[in-house]
């Protein structure tokens, strides 16, 4: 069934192994419109409901939240892939977030606004590290 209006995601990863912690929170609103899309919000970086996140930002951060909405919007049914994604805040903790946190905080943000979880979703390994699947599947279109 496809969604006419505009709904909201969010997605915190938050996951302590015994060697590190790791850390990541992405918000999403996804629009439907023709053609997908991404654009980020000016002030993407900055307070996100009570969690203090460095004001500066990240560059690296907001690319990897790029990334994850990609994968997300890759990930879904060719039927309901028409939607801009505008990516409205992340959260990160310099000390807890590493490489793959945000992209996967990402993509599963713009899964939750959605309802949908793809057959293969990416996950946390054993040693914490986000784990995407399909990363080695051709590029289906985004």
């Amino acid at each position: 069934m496809r969604e006419t209006h505009a709904t909201d995601g969010i997605y915190r990863l938050r996951r302590q192994t015994n060697r590190w912690a790791r850390f990541a929170e992405v918000s999403v609103r996804l629009v439907p419109v023709a053609s997908a899309g991404i654009v980020v919000r000016a002030a993407v970086f900055g307070r996100n409901g009570s969690a203090v996140v460095d004001d500066a930002g990240d560059p690296g951060a907001e690319a990897e939240a790029r990334e994850g909405v990609r994968y997300a919007l890759r990930e879904l049914p060719a039927g309901i892939r028409g939607w801009l994604v505008e990516i409205t805040g992340i959260v990160i903790a310099p000390a807890d977030t590493g490489p793959g946190d945000v992209k996967f905080a990402a993509a599963h943000a713009v899964w939750h606004a959605l309802g949908h979880l793809p057959s293969r979703p990416p996950f946390t390994g054993e040693d914490g590290n986000p784990v995407f699947p399909t990363e080695e599947t051709p590029d289906r279109g985004l």
